[in-house]
């Protein structure tokens, strides 16, 4: 399936620095950033108003962090630790956050643009989606247990094989979603969720 794989070009050598803790630090405009963003740890960090679109984060780590206002468009995340970190008002398209570290993935999405990002095989339980744009996000073999979409648009968003028991869509939009390929026990909709869940049935749901 398109998007799900990425073969990221090894980094040079000389491109290679040390690793390097930072805790309880701001990053924005006026601060001294790393040259690269390889292999660090981070932890309580906060991280604002940054263009990191595209920027490879490859086995760095970001536990109990925020990132408010920053581009991170087509971000590389392999083996990327993503614990307890929120993006607020974030540009995160094309982002495959299915090559994270699976381990202690925990994140929250307030009024960001995730579109074309990829969620495979990930645990993402109670993981809230706030005022977002998920259109054509893949959601693959994902366990969102009591996972909260709140007036998000889902317009062609792709949900496959999926763990969606107590999920609520019910202020969300544009959503399609086959109910016979993801598990949906206790899962909260709307009427107006109805004509998405039976599109296969190709029938017209009338007022």
């Amino acid at each position: 399936m398109c998007g799900l794989t990425h073969n990221f070009p090894a980094q040079p050598d000389y491109l290679i620095l040390a690793s390097m803790e930072f805790y309880d630090k701001i990053f924005d405009p006026n601060s001294e950033l790393p040259v690269q963003w390889v292999q660090h740890d981070f932890e309580q960090c906060t991280f604002k108003n940054l263009n990191l679109s595209a920027v490879t984060f490859t086995k760095s780590s970001f536990i109990n962090c925020r990132f408010e206002n920053c581009d991170l468009t087509q971000a590389a995340l392999p083996n990327t630790k993503l614990d307890d970190v929120t993006f607020v008002n974030c540009q995160l398209m094309h982002i495959d956050f299915g090559l994270c570290n699976p381990f202690g993935l925990r994140v929250d999405f307030y009024q960001c643009r995730l579109d074309y990002a990829v969620f495979l095989d990930k645990k993402l339980k109670k993981t809230q989606f706030i005022e977002c744009s998920v259109k054509e996000v893949h959601f693959l073999k994902c366990d969102l247990t009591n996972a909260l979409f709140d007036s998000c648009d889902l317009e062609l968003a792709k949900f496959a094989e999926n763990n969606l028991t107590g999920v609520d869509f019910s202020s969300s939009y544009n959503l399609t979603m086959d109910p016979d390929d993801n598990i949906i026990k206790k899962a909260r909709f709307s009427r107006h969720n109805l004509p998405g869940l039976l599109t296969k049935y190709s029938i017209k749901i009338m007022d």
